[in-house]
C-alpha cells in the first residue's frame, strides 16, 4: 500500500470534494435548472396559445349568434311586406306605382332577391325618410340603386326608382 503524507491526504480529500461538487453541479443541478427554465417557457407559451384559442372561440360564438339572428330574420319576413309597412307609416303607400321581385341566386338555402320599387309624386322628405328606413331595417339587404327625378305634374313632388337586393332563407 502507498503511504501518503498528511498534506497529500488533505489534497486528495480536497480533490475528491471538488470532483463530487463538480459532478453534482454538471450532472444533477444543471439539468434540473434547464428543465425548470424550459418548463416555464413552455408554460408561458401554452398560456398564450390558450388565450388566443379563447379569443378565437369567442369570435366564433359571436359569428354563430349573428348567423342565427340573420337566419331568423330571413325566415320570418320578406322585403315586400317591410316596405309596405314603411310606406304606410309615411303615408305614401298610395304613391307606390309598382313593385317587382326577381329571385336570382340560391346558395346554401339563402336566396338573393332583387326588388324594384317605383314611387311617384312624393315629397322629397318623405322619399328620403322612406329610403332611410329601408336602409336601417334589421334585415340583410342593400339599397343597390336609387334614381330620383322631379315630377311631371308638380315640381315639389318627385318620382323615384329604388332597387333593393336582399337575402332570404328558402
Amino acid at each position: 500500500m502507498i503511504n501518503l503524507s498528511d498534506r497529500e491526504k488533505k489534497l486528495l480529500i480536497l480533490l475528491i470534494i471538488i470532483a463530487i461538487i463538480s459532478f453534482t453541479y454538471y450532472f444533477i443541478l444543471t439539468p434540473i435548472i434547464t428543465y425548470i427554465n424550459d418548463s416555464d417557457a413552455a408554460y408561458d407559451n401554452n398560456r398564450i396559445k390558450i388565450a388566443s384559442l379563447d379569443n378565437t372561440y369567442s369570435e366564433y360564438k359571436n359569428i354563430i349568434e349573428d348567423k342565427k339572428k340573420l337566419n331568423a330574420l330571413a325566415s320570418k319576413s320578406n322585403i315586400m311586406s317591410m316596405t309596405d309597412e314603411i310606406a304606410s307609416d309615411l303615408d305614401i303607400k298610395n304613391n307606390i306605382n309598382y313593385k317587382t321581385t326577381n329571385s336570382n341566386i340560391v346558395q346554401n338555402d339563402i336566396e338573393k332577391t332583387t326588388t324594384e320599387i317605383r314611387v311617384e309624386g312624393v315629397p322629397i322628405n318623405s322619399l328620403l325618410q322612406f329610403i332611410d328606413r329601408i336602409e336601417n331595417l334589421n334585415f340583410p339587404l342593400k339599397v343597390q340603386k336609387v334614381v330620383i327625378t322631379s315630377g311631371f305634374k308638380d315640381r315639389d313632388r318627385y318620382d323615384s326608382l329604388i332597387v333593393i337586393v336582399s337575402l332570404n332563407k328558402r
